[in-house]
């Protein structure tokens, strides 16, 4: 995918850091995506080195940032970060949620649904300079390691292809989501500990790298 249709295929949000000595909500907000292969991109700079911290809440529900009730329900988040602007940012993190009530960290558990914790949840302390994250629906994951790589289901429309729709999570016997979204970027001090293992975030990247290798040329 191009810069260009990178533009089309994301909306955009410009954000900036004002005051990155202290605890400071970059970002909370919410929407719907209309098709599987959606995405949101939000953009934002660190003027000082900062630990910055990026969730979803609107897969298992939850009280946001913005002091506001998420339902739960929406489809399972991937988040990825990169650093960096245009289609050359580097791919830093990315985070797809946990997988079941031993592995959810922070992650909030959607127990009157499946059960899983799949909300997206990155941390960690980074350098000034420009970032953004993108958000997209699961399976849906970089496909290289730069933004202008794309995505794996660029242009695939609703991939899922549940019996009742798109936003089918295919675990089990599958259940029936929604395009809901709801993500929080907050910033804290760099003398602040980060909550999740820097391991775990590693090697989620480290699966995706193996991933990337594996394929075939063409493919």
């Amino acid at each position: 995918m191009n810069v260009a249709t990178a533009e089309l295929a994301f909306s955009l949000s410009i954000l900036a850091l004002v005051r990155p000595a202290s605890a400071d909500v970059l970002y909370s907000n919410t929407g719907i995506f209309a098709t599987d292969d959606a995405g949101q991109v939000i953009a934002f700079s660190l003027a000082a080195p900062s630990i910055v911290t990026l969730r979803t809440w609107s897969f298992a529900g939850g009280t946001n940032a913005s002091s506001e009730v998420i339902a739960a329900g929406g489809f399972a988040p991937v988040l990825s970060l990169f650093q960096g602007t245009g289609g050359s940012a580097a791919l830093l993190l990315f985070d797809f949620g946990g997988t079941t009530p031993n592995n959810c960290g922070p992650r909030g558990i959607d127990a009157s649904n499946t059960g899983f914790c799949l909300d997206a949840y990155l941390s960690g302390s980074f350098s000034p300079g420009a970032y953004f994250a993108v958000l997209t629906e699961d399976d849906n994951t970089p496909n290289g390691p730069t933004f202008g790589d794309g995505f794996v289901e660029d242009g695939m429309g609703n991939f899922t292809s549940g019996p009742s729709g798109p936003f089918w999570l295919n675990s089990g016997t599958g259940f029936q989501r929604n395009g809901s979204w709801a993500v929080d970027i907050t910033t804290a001090p760099l003398t602040a500990v980060p909550e999740p293992s820097s391991i775990v975030l590693l090697a989620s990247l480290t699966c995706l790298l193996v991933k990337w290798s594996r394929r075939k040329p063409g493919a």
